[in-house]
């Protein structure tokens, strides 16, 4: 099963580096106010997320076509957007901080909030699961999270798992962030 999920996350990490180009976070959690991030736009790297060509990506590792438009949003520093497919939704969000340190407390903090994160490894610096098979990635100064509580436990061609969807979804946002 190991091997399985590796040669996945391999063949997507793949497919995507040939072509690169949940709204809030939990309450409780840090409101770091980037001083060095222009408060209009989100930077090239975090608005990739929400771009065609990772909804391309994305649909060819879900094997899920979308059901309406991708909507970004950015607001204090997050951009996010969800993605609705017809069998439910799966919310991808980025926060951008003032620099890997307080992209890390902001990920420990993250994490303190969840009752059993599971670690995974090979995302970027640091990466955690949630119960719901959510996945929360820090790389350098910003913070990916794949909220896929709103899909069901299965879905999909082959049907996947939350979690083995999240990972996939990683994969493809990590392989274009290579270098950031």
């Amino acid at each position: 099963m190991i091997r399985l999920i590796v040669a996945s996350l391999l063949a997507t990490a793949a497919v995507v580096a040939a072509g690169c180009g949940r709204p809030s976070a939990p309450a409780g959690t840090p409101s770091v106010a980037p001083s060095h991030l222009p408060s209009g736009a989100p930077s090239k790297a975090a608005s990739m997320v929400c771009a065609d060509e990772a909804q391309h990506e994305i649909s060819l590792s879900l094997q899920l076509e979308l059901a309406r438009p991708v909507t970004p949003a950015w607001s204090d520093h997050l951009y996010s957007c969800r993605y609705t497919y017809p069998v439910g939704t799966m919310t991808l969000s980025v926060k951008e901080l003032a620099g890997t340190a307080a992209a890390t407390a902001y990920f420990t903090a993250l994490r303190s909030h969840v009752t059993q994160p599971v670690t995974v490894p090979g995302l970027g610096q640091e990466a955690y699961s949630e119960p719901d098979g959510s996945l929360v990635v820090h790389k350098d100064s910003m913070v990916l999270r794949i909220d896929v509580g709103g899909l069901p436990g299965r879905f999909g061609q082959p049907p996947l798992s939350r979690s083995e969807a999240a990972r996939r979804v990683g994969a493809d946002i990590m392989a274009c962030w290579t270098g950031q």
